[in-house]
C-alpha cells in the first residue's frame, strides 16, 4: 500500500470532503505541536497555533515550508473538521479562537474523528472483500457521528474490528511509521 493516500486532497470514494473554509481551524487547536514531530515550535493540544487568525485561517499558509511547517501542508483530515465544525455551530454561532480551544469535548471528538476518516480512507484504497465489510461499519460509526457529535461503537461492530485486527494493523503501519519519520518501502 502507498502511503500517497494521505496526501493532501486524496480522493475518498465516500462522501466526505475536506474543505477548510467550512472549518474552524481544528486541527490547528486540536493537536500538539512540538519539534520531533517536524514542528518548528511547541503547541499544547487544544491551544490555537499562534498562526491562526481570527477568521480561522492559516497566517502563513502561503509560506508553511519556509516557516517549517511541512506538517502541515501534509494533513488532511478527511472531512472531519468540517464535520465537527457543523456539530459545533449547532451549539452556538460566534466562535472565537479561544472559545474553540476551550471546547475539549469537540476538540476530543475531531482527534477521534480524524483518525476514523484516516482508517476509512485507507482502507477504502486497500479495496477487498475484508477491507470493504470493515470500511461499511466504520462509516456508519462515522455518519452516525454526524447525528450525536461522538464516535459510538456497538458490540457487533467491536467484534468485528477485533476479529480484522491484522487488515486494520496493516493499513495503520504507514502512517505508524510516518509519524515515527521511518521510510516506508
Amino acid at each position: 500500500m502507498s502511503d500517497d493516500i494521505f496526501a493532501p486532497g486524496a480522493a475518498s470514494p465516500s462522501q466526505w470532503t475536506t474543505d477548510c473554509d467550512a472549518c474552524l481551524g481544528l486541527c490547528c487547536v486540536a493537536f500538539a505541536h512540538n519539534p520531533e514531530s517536524g514542528f518548528p515550535a511547541s503547541k499544547p493540544v487544544n491551544s490555537p497555533c499562534r498562526h491562526l487568525t481570527a477568521s480561522f485561517r492559516c497566517g502563513v499558509f502561503d509560506t508553511l515550508e519556509n516557516e517549517g511547517f511541512k506538517v502541515c501542508r501534509a494533513y488532511d483530515c478527511f472531512g472531519a473538521g468540517p464535520a465537527v465544525t457543523d456539530r459545533m455551530r449547532m451549539d452556538r454561532e460566534g466562535w472565537t479562537r479561544e472559545d474553540v480551544a476551550r471546547a475539549t469535548e469537540h476538540l476530543d471528538g475531531f482527534r477521534e474523528l480524524a483518525r476514523l476518516r484516516m482508517l476509512i480512507v485507507a482502507l477504502e484504497v486497500e479495496g477487498g472483500d475484508e477491507a470493504a465489510m470493515v470500511v461499511a461499519h466504520l462509516t456508519n460509526i462515522a455518519e452516525a457521528f454526524r447525528k450525536t457529535g461522538a464516535i459510538r461503537m456497538d458490540a457487533e461492530t467491536s467484534a468485528m474490528l477485533r476479529s480484522q485486527e491484522r487488515l486494520i494493523s496493516a493499513m495503520l503501519a504507514p502512517m505508524d511509521r510516518r509519524d515515527t519519520g521511518e521510510e516506508s518501502e
